[in-house]
């Protein structure tokens, strides 16, 4: 009789054992799926926030980003949700003549909260360290926006 209880353990231990190293397994993998698939759709909306500055604001661009935005509500943390609710609300209701200095700094609160997301971990960067910067057409001169 105790033979049997050995091969039972052993084989219960066994099936224990795969079980949970297939849990993981697909969980990590699906963390991992789920992590590129972010940083390619924060990647998209980051290329569209240019259609909100200086010289290279355009409709298309701010069409696409708004698109994408939308898109982003499955997936995106609560604070790039949050953060890109204020530019929108920034965009809708500042004059084209205003200081833009607060849109720049809810720009760079939207790229530290993609960071904290993807990152999983608290960034040192300010709002101010991101700078869009900007190729005049004339090639060779360049300035931050």
């Amino acid at each position: 009789m105790p033979l049997f209880w050995n091969i039972v353990t052993v084989v219960l231990s066994a099936l224990l054992g795969s079980l949970l190293t297939y849990f993981f397994a697909i969980r990590t993998l699906r963390t991992e799926t789920e992590l590129r698939l972010k940083a390619e759709k924060y990647s998209n909306l980051i290329k569209y926030l240019r259609g909100f500055i200086g010289n290279t604001a355009r409709k298309e661009l701010k069409e696409k980003f708004i698109t994408e935005w939308e898109a982003s509500w499955l997936y995106c943390s609560d604070e790039v949700f949050r953060n890109i609710n204020r530019l929108m609300e920034h965009v809708r209701t500042v004059q084209d003549d205003a200081n833009h200095e607060d849109g720049r700094k809810i720009l760079g609160d939207i790229i530290i909260s993609m960071r904290k997301d993807l990152l999983g971990k608290k960034t040192y960067l300010s709002n101010e360290d991101f700078i869009f910067w900007e190729v005049y057409p004339d090639k060779t001169t360049i300035a931050s926006r």
